[in-house]
């Protein structure tokens, strides 16, 4: 196994953070793995089990059930829960952790914290965001869904797809139209699945990531109380992007994690492999490719790393966090892809974890800001506009 160099980065506050989500993930998330992923998405409990342990909100305030621990702390979350080896249940966690609900403690009001961001922290409440649309994905200032004001109550029409956690969501972050064309005219809505006329017209069959569920949404005549519009009306494409950095970090850890284990099944497989009478790894084909994808790896993790310390500093990161995303995203492509290639036909077994990372880290290069839009804010830092 490649170890990385990473206690410089952290403290032994962190380290023994590690060491237990470790030990939580290996007993009790990564033997569901498999059924997971035959079953086509995760069992809802273990968010009530790992919000029971402290394991939700690890960066939201104490007073809403949160550690309010620094980023650093996330970092750790977020790899050790990695390990359980069913990337599409990690993604949903992290829908729920630090997609969906970082405008909500970031705008929310105190009444919305207490009633959402509490539950969000103690796993009593499953959180999605719905912001894509059938014909609205990278052009979020186009989106189509409509709420509009009758009363005391907001009348929300439309249709939101690629929806992770839909099936199992009890409220989303709604992305709708309250006002003009482009981004001036966009709210914020929490919206409880279970009101009278929200269904899920969809669950979608994936290629990879497949302990999760993508889902397709339609809202027809919902009603949704005022008090539900997060932060101010049509200021709402604001208030989303002070989550993107914690979501694009969040699916950066996803793409190294993927591209780690996928390195570590390599190392393991070209020592025991045995071909002309020597182990595979002592070819210099197949050393080389080792050497590639560790690179690749400690690249990557260094990236998301640098970003998460200007992060944490308060320091503005988009381009950075946008850097480290997409780098991280085609790095796991290659890393897996050439993981596939050192375990040869086995690699194409569905048995083998290899495998199944290769259908999954494809998702990191399009979710969360396609690898166009990431390259889009970093060519406008420096100075160049595409669009």
């Amino acid at each position: 196994m490649y170890e990385s160099k990473d206690n410089y980065f952290f403290n032994d506050d962190h380290l023994a953070f590690r060491d237990s989500v470790r030990r939580f993930v290996q007993k009790e998330v990564a033997p569901m793995a498999d059924k997971w992923e035959e079953q086509g998405c995760y069992d809802k409990p273990i968010f009530k089990r790992m919000g029971d342990l402290g394991l939700l909100g690890i960066k939201y305030p104490v007073k809403y059930c949160g550690q309010e621990a620094d980023t650093r702390m996330n970092l750790v979350w977020m790899e050790e829960m990695c390990r359980c080896k069913a990337l599409g249940f990690v993604m949903s966690l992290f829908v729920h952790t630090d997609m969906a609900s970082p405008s909500l403690n970031n705008v929310g009001t105190e009444e919305q914290k207490k009633k959402y961001l509490k539950g969000v922290c103690t796993g009593e409440k499953l959180m999605a965001v719905a912001m894509t649309e059938p014909n609205h994905g990278s052009d979020v200032a186009s989106i189509k869904t409509r709420a509009v004001l009758e009363g005391d109550y907001y009348r929300v029409n439309g249709t939101k797809t690629f929806i992770t956690n839909g099936t199992q969501a009890d409220f989303i972050n709604v992305i709708v139209r309250t006002g003009g064309p482009g981004v001036k005219g966009i709210s914020l809505l929490l919206v409880d699945t279970n009101l009278s006329g929200f269904s899920v017209s969809k669950k979608f069959e994936k290629t990879g990531l497949l302990s999760s569920d993508t889902t397709e949404l339609v809202f027809e005549d919902v009603k949704v109380p005022r008090e539900n519009l997060l932060g101010k009306e049509n200021q709402g494409f604001y208030a989303l992007m002070t989550g993107l950095e914690s979501e694009r970090l969040s699916l950066a850890v996803l793409a190294y994690m993927g591209a780690a284990m996928a390195l570590d099944e390599s190392l393991k497989y070209a020592r025991e492999r045995i071909q002309f009478d020597r182990p595979i790894g002592n070819f210099q084909a197949i050393a080389h490719q080792l050497a590639d994808m560790a690179t690749d790896v400690e690249a990557s993790k260094r990236l998301v790393y640098h970003a998460a310390q200007l992060y944490d500093s308060g320091v503005k990161c988009a381009t950075e966090v946008s850097m480290a995303k997409v780098f991280a995203a085609e790095a796991a492509c290659r890393v897996v892809a050439n993981a596939v290639q050192i375990h040869g036909g086995y690699g194409y077994i569905r048995e083998y974890l290899v495998d199944r990372l290769y259908r999954d880290v494809r998702l990191f290069n399009i979710g969360g800001g396609t690898r166009e839009i990431m390259r889009d804010i970093i060519a406008k830092e420096m100075g160049f506009r595409s669009r």
